[in-house]
This record gives C-alpha cells, structure tokens and sequence, in this order.
C-alpha cells in the first residue's frame, strides 16, 4: 500500500516532530549555527543547530541508522554502504517551509534504506518577490506589467539584494572560521561526515540533491568533502532539480569534481525550453522564475543559469559531460523510464512531482532503469493548498498603434539634504514642470523628503511601464551625484573602479541609485516609447566617472556657485556596500561575498558597458571629468536648457545640446553631454518614436565637448533659422 501522508505546508510542527527532525536536520542562519540549542523545541523559532548538534548527527544518529541497516543484512554478506541524502531546499523556502520539506521526506528516505540529511538555510525570499512585483512593498503598485517591468522592478526595488543574500548564505555556510570566529554549519557538517567516513570506512556513501537554489549551496558545499587529510575518495552522486546556480559557478566549483570521477554521477532534471517558457512566478511574470533569475537578479542580464535548457545548449563544456541523451540530462515533462521521468510542469513542483522524486530515490538506492518490480516507497506527495494556486498572468499588454499618443512627466527636486543641501534643485524641477506643462506634457513631481530611492525607481518605473506606442515620456532629476564602489566591477574583492549614482534623500543610508538600477528601468521601455531624460547632476550616464573624489575635493567652484555632488564618508559607503551586498564590517560576510565573486567567472571576465541598443535619450549637465553646478537658487544647467527650449522647442536632440552648451561656454567650465544611441541623436526632442524626424541640420553637431565653441555658435545659429523658416512656411499655408 502506498504511502499516501500528505503534509500540508500551512501545518504545525508538533513539539514531537520538531525534536525528531534534529537527528536530520542542519539549520543555520546567515551560514552561521546557533551556539546554544533547545533539545526540545516546542516551535518553530526554537529550532536551532550548534555545531555539537551537527557532531553528535553524524557519530551518534548516522552511526545508529548505519547499525540498524547491518542488522537487516543476510547472514554471511557484508553491508552494503548506507545511503546518506544531503538535501538542499530552494531560495524560495523560509525555515518552516524547509522544516515542513524535511518532516515530508525523513521517513520516506529511511523506509528506503537512506538516512536524509535535510540543509535548512533561512531565506523567505518568495514573499518579498511577490511584493517586490505585485507593488506591495511600497506606495505606488503596478498593474499589467510587461515582463520586462517586472524584470525590472525585482531587479531595483529588493529581487537582486534578496537573492545575493542567499548567495552569501550558502558561502558563508561553507567557510571555514575567520579571524577567530565559528565555522559555517555546512562547513562543520562536511568536516564531521569526513572524519566519520575515514573512521568507518565503506560504511556510508554519499548523495547529494538539490532543488533551485539549493544547487548554489552545494557548489560551496561539495568541494569541501574533499579537504582536508582525511578528505573522502568520492561522492556517488549529485542531482539538481531545476538548477538556479549560475553556469560559471558550475563549471569553476562542481563540473571538474565530475570530469575527474571524484562525483561518480552528476545529473539535472529540468524543464524544456518550451516548458519554462510556458510556466510563470508569482502569477505576475510569464516565464519561469530561472528567467527572473537570470534576467533581474543576477550581476549581469541574462547571465547563464545551469536550469535553463537554452543556456545549457550553449555551454559547450557542460554538455559535453551531460550529453543529450543520456541519464545526466533530463528535460521535462518527459516519461523516460523509472530513472529518469518527471512530470514537473512549473520551477517549485520539482520536489513535490512524484515521478521526479521516485526516479532521484531509485538512482540513490541503486535501482536499475529495468522493468522489473521495485521496492522503493511511493514518495508522500503533499497536497497543495487552494492559496496555494496561482492564477496566470494575464497577457502581456500592447498599446494600440494609432492611438493618440501621451506626453507624461516626472520632475524630482531635492535642496533638503540633511547635511549638504542645495537652494535650486527644486526651484529647477518646478520650472521643469511649467514648461512641460506648457508642453502638453501630464506631470508628476516628487520634492524633498517624498524623493526617497523607492519612491523615485517607482515613479521612474511607473511611468516607462505605462507607457505604450508613441507615448513620449520625460523624467527630469535635479540634485546630487556622487560616487559608489563599483560592487560588479571585476576586481575579485569587489573594491574596483568608482560608479556614478544619483542621491535620493536618503541616500546616506546606503540609499543611492546606480547606473545598473537605471539601466534595468530603461531596459524595461516598451517598444515605440519615446523617453527622454534631463540629468542637472554630477551624473554623466558614462558609466564610470572621470572625476576622483579626492580631485572633486581639491577643485576650485566659481565664487558664488554650490556643486551638486558630495563625496560619501568611510561609514557611508559601509552603508552602501551592505545594502548591496554584504558590510566590510563584518569579516565572515565579506570572506563570503568573496568567494561569491570568485566563482562568478562570467561576470568578472565582462566588464559593463554601454547599452548600443538603448531606447532612453540622456541629456547630462556635465560631461564625465566636470562637476554640474548651481547658482542664484537655479542649476546652471536648467537654466540654459530651459531657455533654449522656451525659445527653440523644435531641435533635435544633438542640437538642443549644442544650443545649451553655446550658452554656458564662456561662463562656466560645465558642457551638457548627450548619451544616446547613433540615430536618436537625430530625433526632434521630446518628439513621439513615429514623428517624421526634423530635416537634417546643414551642420553635423559634435556632443562630446571637444568642439570649438564658435563652431557650436554657428550650429545653434542654423538650428534657429531652420526652426524659423519652418515656422513662415507654416504659417504662408
């Protein structure tokens, strides 16, 4: 009869359960364990692991299984090795769900002659990602998203910090003690099944598995079983279910493992291309959460994830070992024998489909892909909750083409920065507003102690992602710049170049906006958007600045004029850096964002660059080695932009640059700078994607700053004689 026990995953824990579960199960916290534990834990908070715990699982509990299973072996045959499980749960798993994982799967391996270890590691990511995307973390919500909107918010509004802490959960579980501090609990339980199998040689073999996320843990994890003098001869397997772990992370940490024989046998189960493409998260992204991943969470888009089958199709190394037909890869939904069958649908069913599971127990125990009649219990499927179902999202919105087009604008102007305010930033986001007011424009302004990070990358976002064919859209930002660590650069200790970024008001707590977050909002603009951006800060969009903050300091500012940049203190940067990834702080976190980085070979071989294929027109008030100023209450910037655009609306966008920077040249050592893609140059300003683009000026315009000024006189003069003869053509009609 098979076992049918369903646990539900909203149920409680009994106080009996909970103190059973700590014979298999390894909980730890940030990949730290607790230093004292309840032998008896009455709820769920009261779970804990010491690394005593983890000491006395292996040489008393494993010891003891391993004894009971000699018994059952015939007389006169020596025992067989005892399966040991170490299970990894996904990144989308709080402890209680974990806890629930491993109450559903204990008795089931140990029917099955395997003692299951279960590594629980705190995360409740998916909560904060359906908030992230469904708009509940804040203010403003977002409906009908496109994918590339909620690629974007998971990215900037909490998806990546999320899931580069539970990267740095999973290292930091695998490191050894660090300036005197404890061991990570999965590095106390490598060392312990170590000493027990040198002690107790042939006794055991060991297995491992992971669903998701768990795949990033046992990349750390693995390679320590072979540390070390008593370091075992091999692992008999590994197995990943719907692998989340990063293809170079794979290949630098595992795949040699595998190519040397040292992991006998390495397999994935996961969907076929078609099949992840047809599943969806949270019930708001149409695609499965590896293309979340790999799109909005990892340091680089669309970095290569080990899941996903078209990935894996182009990473020659990898399916070299796999290969395509054989055992070690097995796409789903697919019946291909009692080894190799799933009928996983969706990323989270992997370890609750019944066929994965049974074929991950047969290859553990041993079980030959035959016909013949097994004795492997039938796995405890858990029924799923009514709350649990997720409707799909609904189709991906389109504009219609013809529709009038829309003109909407988000103006932002900060003066009350706590320690280093300004007096024109929101003076210049009002003139800003009239003007594009005046303009037809539909404006949203945000001033002050309402301009938070999250406020400002929701209204940015809000406005690309309603945006739809032909709209145009302005978004206007007037305050300081500054510089950040560059925390993605390909320095292995995460200390590279200085990035550019944008200070929202709270931006001293760690709050600042960086390239990659606009980049990631810009990424989400939907075809035949028109979006235009003015920049009055130390904020060039060329990635890196060209300005140090020690030549920042020692600068000389015009009498009378305030630079909208600062410079970030010691602490302030400390911030930074933990908001983004982990405190300097805190040794064993940054020996774990270390050794993150390390084996992310991918993302330091490729340093960032321009976007080539942006739809987005920047418009700079200073190029990358100048500081953006302001004077008499306004930006020096603003001032001359809004005058040229009063006077000569209809330029294109190198000459309203051109006419902005003829104005500041002999007064002010500051040159507007123009980032766009090759033909947006010549688009009309603020003009829709499907406007005829204005008749080429009888002057090519330079925007790079390095052009005479008298040449620049001339091409703003026939840009206004241009504007002006079209104007009497018009009007002689």
């Amino acid at each position: 009869m098979p076992d049918t026990t369903a646990t539900a995953r909203g149920a409680t824990l009994s106080a009996a359960e909970l103190t059973a579960l700590r014979k298999h199960v390894v909980h730890t916290e940030d990949g730290r364990l607790a230093t004292a534990a309840s032998a008896k834990p009455r709820t769920v908070e009261d779970f804990e692991t010491t690394a005593e715990d983890v000491k006395r699982m292996i040489d008393v509990d494993l010891g003891a299984f391993v004894d009971q299973q000699a018994k059952k072996t015939p007389a006169g045959e020596a025992p067989a090795p005892v399966p040991v499980l170490i299970w990894a749960h996904g990144g989308l798993t709080d402890k209680a769900a974990g806890l629930q994982t491993a109450q559903r799967q204990v008795a089931w391996w140990k029917k099955n002659g395997v003692y299951p270890i279960h590594l629980v590691w705190e995360s409740g990511f998916k909560t904060t990602l359906e908030d992230v995307v469904r708009g509940k973390a804040g203010k403003r919500g977002f409906t009908d998203l496109t994918d590339l909107a909620v690629e974007a918010a998971a990215r900037v509004l909490g998806g990546r910090k999320f899931w580069d802490d539970m990267k740095l959960d999973s290292a930091g579980a695998c490191l050894p003690a660090i300036d005197g501090g404890a061991a990570g609990g999965a590095y106390v339980l490598a060392a312990a099944l170590r000493e027990y199998m040198a002690a107790n040689a042939g006794a055991i073999e060991l297995h491992i598995a992971g669903h998701s996320a768990g795949s990033i843990y046992h990349s750390h994890f693995v390679p320590r079983l072979f540390e070390g003098d008593d370091k075992v001869e091999s692992v008999k397997s590994v197995t990943f279910l719907a692998p989340a772990v990063r293809v170079d992370t794979f290949e630098a940490t595992l795949l040699p493992l595998a190519e040397t024989g040292k992991i006998e046998n390495l397999s994935i189960f996961t969907m076929n291309e078609n099949q992840e493409k047809r599943d969806n998260t949270a019930g708001v992204y149409r695609k499965s959460l590896l293309y979340l991943v790999s799109r909005a969470f990892e340091a680089e888009k669309d970095a290569e994830i080990l899941g996903l089958e078209e990935h894996l199709r182009r990473s020659g190394r990898t399916m070299a070992y796999l290969g395509d037909t054989s055992e070690r890869l097995v796409l789903g939904p697919v019946a291909r024998g009692r080894r190799s069958s799933t009928q996983a649908t969706s990323h989270g069913d992997f370890d609750n489909d019944e066929e994965t599971m049974m074929s991950l127990a047969r290859r553990v125990v041993g079980v030959p892909d035959s016909d013949e009649t097994d004795h492997v219990a039938v796995f405890p499927r858990r029924t799923r909750e009514v709350s649990e179902f997720t409707p799909a999202p609904r189709p991906e919105p389109t504009g219609a083409r013809g529709a009038a087009p829309r003109k909407l604008a988000l103006c932002i102007g900060i003066d009350a920065y706590p320690r280093d305010p300004l007096s024109g930033c929101v003076a210049d986001a009002e003139a800003w507003a009239a003007a594009l007011t005046g303009a037809g424009f539909k404006v949203e302004s945000i001033h002050n102690k309402d301009a938070t990070r999250d406020t400002i990358l929701r209204a940015m976002l809000d406005k690309v992602s309603s945006a739809r064919d032909g709209d145009i859209v302005a978004i206007q930002f007037a305050g300081h710049g500054t510089f950040v660590p560059d925390l993605d650069g390909d320095e292995t200790d995460a200390f590279g170049p200085k990035d550019e970024a944008l200070c929202p008001i709270d931006f001293r707590d760690g709050e600042l906006i960086v390239d990659d977050d606009l980049g990631a909002i810009w990424d989400a603009i939907p075809e035949g958007v028109s979006v235009t951006l003015f920049f009055d800060s130390c904020h060039s969009g060329s990635v890196n600045r060209e300005i140090t903050p020690s030549e920042f300091t020692s600068r000389k500012i015009p009498a009378g004029a305030t630079p909208r940049m600062t410079v970030l203190d010691a602490d302030e940067e400390a911030a930074f850096r933990e908001e983004r990834a982990a405190s300097p702080a805190d040794a064993f976190r940054m020996a774990a964002w270390k050794r993150v980085v390390e084996v992310e070979t991918d993302r330091a071989a490729v340093p960032r660059a321009q976007r080539a294929d942006g739809r987005e027109v920047l418009i700079s008030a200073c190029q990358p080695d100048q500081v953006a100023l302001e004077t008499n209450g306004r930006g020096v910037f603003s001032s001359a932009a809004l005058s040229v655009f009063a006077k000569t609306p209809a330029l294109t966008n190198s000459e309203f640059v051109a006419a902005v920077f003829d104005i500041l040249d002999d007064t002010y050592e500051q040159r507007p700078m123009l980032s766009a893609a090759g033909a947006l140059n010549a688009r009309g300003l603020l003009s829709s994607v499907h406007d005829a683009p204005p008749a080429a000026a009888s002057v090519a315009i330079e925007t790079d700053g390095h052009r005479a000024p008298a040449e620049m006189r001339t091409a703003a003069i026939v840009a206004i004689l241009r504007a002006t003869a079209d104007l009497l053509e018009a009007g002689g009609r």
